[in-house]
């Protein structure tokens, strides 16, 4: 202990000041090596991996001003760990990520082991391989064919394969999420040339025969909505999880209760903790078979990046106790945090990575730290203690999912109660075989119940924040940095609280001005992928949408850039048929529309609405909506603008523009747009044009 002491005191005075702050809040931190790498070998890894000049600079910045405040021993560590994260991530880059995407669209020979087994709609199974390219040991997910017979976890097969790159869909980050899990390429196009069935014992495949049976008492037991929702935070299974009911939990903020983290495991220990205890075991053979019942759990569950960190974490504190030490939040974060990037360095792009980080900072640092000296009632503190959870994972959710819920303090100290008594039942229900069944009923009706509060408190106004703008995320990234700053320069409570608040009113005026500045320019969206186009048009409060191709995939495009913007109300829905008026009438459920106008007659029941309002038909192929400043016409398949002095055309591939049009813009069969701009030619897919009311326009990944 003195040698602690004695080593504390030779650090810098702002490091001192640092831990000792951390000290005081609970997180017992001996020395600074181990935070100051992990935080350098993170920003490196993270900076290599953007390649982004703006970001060196930032980094580079901050890097200069901690260096100023730090030993000679603490700047020999921040460089070195700066320097090796960088490193591993080239070193992955070139060795594995690049030759991975280099075998796009080539045909191969893949002889490897299911592993997962998931079932899409129409009973289409998707396996997962674990094969081998390239020298690597990687996982594919393989699309079978509907002739392809089932197939059992632990059986080895081969096939003749394409491979296909995982891309960017407008409609859904597929191809972030699974870079984020070391994934770049699929199977969709295969033929099963050999199968070897599974021999001897198979831990994985006995787990996933358990899951399934616990799963199908659960679906014998209650409706499927609220079977979906203890599945989904039991196992982390969300295929069973209704759209609406997702996306109300992520308005609410208690989204995280659907995927296994560390919230799911510090459960689960505490239900074997409290079994353990009532067979006599010690309290050191409790810490040794909570290792392997962590273990068995993460098989047990669907694994994620976030179950992963907390597997880490907490046992790295069960094994504080069998060496007599006491556990540290701060440096069990950094430890975890290193080894994680180290083994798997694509997790730096991961958004459930650094959604669980920020989350364990919060709760485990960040709200003893500013919660310490508070005084009062226990709900009072809590609550507090829930806003800096919040205020900690802000800055992540926000710069990788484009949103934040501002009520999840309220919402996870009213809801998460209820859901944490359901997640004890399923982890009764699990640890017992089934035996507890007959508690699935009050399962259900707590599920209803959580189900309704969610969609209640997704439904009331300001639930939520979403931010597209760059120039907003860039003032919350700097803002960030400089109140991470004074945390580490040890400042007390009260002035970090206040920088805490100025930072939210800071953000809060950039995006009124913002949102005030769009509110005078005319913005188009030309969204879709292949054979889809649809248009979203905003100018002055207003939004227009006019679906072009008549295809249902419209629906989830546009959808998306309303949900991306934060518009909940439209003006007008022009379709172009009955296809994508079925499309509108699921993905839009939750937009209203003043007027939904079907531009070709067809069978439509008069007591179905899409967005709220039943589809006007028009007499005319032509439809022309017009005031003071505002004209639209569109007709076939071609749309014609005029906003004060802008003249655009939207038009198919082979159709002739308007002959005054100052703007154009062409689709057609591929999935990039031709924008020509006064003699300037601009090509993408999913493209945003912002017009001003002088007639200068900016062309800009609508993402």
């Amino acid at each position: 202990m003195k040698d602690t002491e004695t080593r504390q005191a030779k650090a810098s005075p702002a490091v001192s000041a640092f831990l000792h702050h951390m000290k005081r809040a609970g997180s017992r931190t001996c020395l600074c090596g181990v935070e100051c790498f992990t935080l350098a070998w993170t920003a490196g890894l993270l900076a290599a991996f953007l390649f982004d000049l703006r970001v060196l600079l930032l980094l580079s910045a901050a890097g200069i001003f901690v260096m100023l405040r730090l030993t000679r021993k603490e700047r020999i560590l921040l460089l070195l760990g700066a320097v090796l994260g960088a490193a591993v991530w080239l070193r992955y880059d070139a060795a594995v990520r690049q030759p991975m995407l280099a075998l796009d669209g080539k045909k191969a020979v893949c002889t490897g082991r299911i592993t997962n087994i998931r079932t899409l709609a129409h009973d289409r199974a998707v396996y997962t391989l674990r094969t081998g390219l390239n020298g690597h040991r990687v996982s594919l997910e393989w699309y079978a064919d509907a002739e392809i017979p089932p197939l059992q976890i632990g059986e080895t097969v081969t096939l003749d394969a394409e491979l296909t790159r995982i891309r960017e869909d407008y409609r859904y980050h597929t191809a972030q999420v699974q870079a984020g899990r070391g994934r770049y390429l699929r199977i969709y196009d295969a033929s099963l040339t050999h199968r070897e069935p599974a021999s001897g014992f198979s831990p994985a495949r006995v787990l996933y025969a358990y899951r399934q049976r616990i799963t199908n008492q659960i679906l014998a037991a209650m409706p499927e909505a609220e079977a979906g929702l203890i599945c989904a935070m039991l196992f982390g299974d969300k295929l069973m999880l209704p759209d609406d009911t997702a996306a109300a939990f992520r308005a609410a903020g208690i989204g995280h209760i659907t995927v296994v983290s560390g919230l799911h495991l510090v459960f689960f220990c505490s239900v074997l903790t409290w079994m353990l205890r009532r067979l006599g075991v010690s309290a050191r053979g409790i810490c040794l078979l909570h290792i392997p019942a962590i273990l068995l759990f993460i098989l047990l569950a669907d694994p994620s990046v976030s179950e992963a960190r907390a597997a880490v974490m907490l046992m790295l504190s069960q094994s504080a106790a069998l060496f007599g030490r006491r556990s540290d939040t701060l440096r069990s974060l950094c430890l975890a945090m290193f080894l994680c990037t180290l083994t798997a360095p694509y997790v730096i792009c991961s958004a459930s990575f650094w959604l669980s980080v920020s989350g364990v900072f919060g709760i485990g640092v960040l709200a003893p730290f500013m919660t310490k000296h508070i005084h009062g009632s226990r709900i009072g503190k809590d609550f507090l203690s829930l806003c800096c959870v919040s205020a900690a994972i802000f800055p992540a959710s926000v710069l990788l999912c484009g949103q934040s819920s501002l009520l999840a303090p309220v919402c996870n100290l009213l809801i998460l109660p209820l859901c944490i008594a359901v997640v004890y039942f399923g982890f009764s229900l699990l640890l017992t075989g089934g035996l507890t069944g007959f508690l699935l009923p009050v399962c259900g009706m707590l599920c209803r119940l959580i189900r309704s509060a969610a969609g209640l408190a997704a439904r009331l106004p300001f639930s939520q924040i979403v931010i597209s703008s760059g120039t907003v995320r860039l003032v919350i990234v700097l803002a960030m940095v400089f109140l991470l700053y004074l945390m580490f320069c040890g400042i007390p409570q009260k002035p970090l609280a206040a920088g805490m608040l100025g930072a939210a009113v800071l953000i809060a005026g950039f995006s009124l001005a913002l949102r005030i500045q769009s509110q005078r320019e005319m913005r188009i969206a030309v969204l879709g992928g292949s054979k889809q186009a649809v248009a979203v048009i905003s100018a002055e409060g207003r939004t227009i949408i006019a679906d072009l191709t008549d295809t249902p995939r419209n629906a989830q495009y546009a959808a998306r850039y309303l949900h991306d913007n934060g518009i909940t109300k439209v003006d007008a829905l022009l379709l172009s048929g009955m296809q994508s008026a079925a499309g509108y009438q699921e993905m839009l459920s939750g937009v209203q529309a003043d007027a939904v106008m079907l531009r070709h007659s067809a069978a439509w029941r008069p007591d179905c609405s899409v967005c709220g309002e039943v589809p006007v038909f028009c007499e005319s192929e032509t439809v022309q909506l017009a005031d003071d400043t505002f004209s639209l016409q569109i007709s076939d398949e071609n749309v014609q603008l005029q906003w004060n002095a802008v003249q655009i055309s939207v038009c198919g591939k082979n159709a002739e523009p308007a002959e005054n049009a100052d703007t154009v813009i062409r689709y057609g069969d591929a999935a990039e747009y031709t924008v020509t701009l006064r003699g300037r030619t601009d090509q993408g897919s999913n493209l945003l044009l912002r017009f001003a009311k002088d007639g200068s326009c900016g062309v800009s990944s609508a993402g």
